[in-house]
């Protein structure tokens, strides 16, 4: 099977460095497009108004997301790296659907118990909602 564009979902874990060298062996494989995609949490609670706290976590999103366009920018594998509000696991879904993916990479933190119930998992929702291919890489 050939992938032609590729969904990595990034986030601030010690797992998202795995999951965008797997995402660039596929590309690399296939030829395919990158798209980097971080996911502010709408649920976050914060002191600062909203409007205020989604734009500074989306600036620094931007900016820790950086480095790995460029990585794979420097590999020659084109990429588009992208930072939205809302719920991780339907934008994932969404952004998906919306750009043509045929694959979509990500990770999964090992939540158990309380954890797992009261927060879901990003991952569990991508595998049964996404429009396409789905591989999630377990830390």
């Amino acid at each position: 099977m050939s992938f032609r564009k590729i969904l990595v979902g990034i986030d601030q874990s010690a797992l998202a460095s795995i999951v965008l060298e797997q995402a660039l062996e596929f590309a690399l494989k296939d030829g395919a497009k990158l798209l980097a995609f971080h996911c502010i949490n709408s649920g976050t609670l914060s002191e600062l108004p909203p409007h205020i706290y989604f734009e500074v976590e989306t600036e620094k999103a931007q900016e820790w997301l950086r480095p790995y366009c460029q990585k794979a920018n420097d590999q020659g594998i084109p990429v588009e790296c992208v930072v939205e509000v809302g719920q991780p696991g339907p934008s994932v879904c969404d952004l998906a659907e919306r750009w043509g993916a045929d694959l979509i990479i990500l990770g999964r933190r090992n939540q158990t118990g309380l954890t797992r119930l009261l927060l879901g998992s990003v991952s569990n929702h991508v595998v049964h909602h996404a429009p396409c291919s789905v591989l999630v890489l377990h830390g």
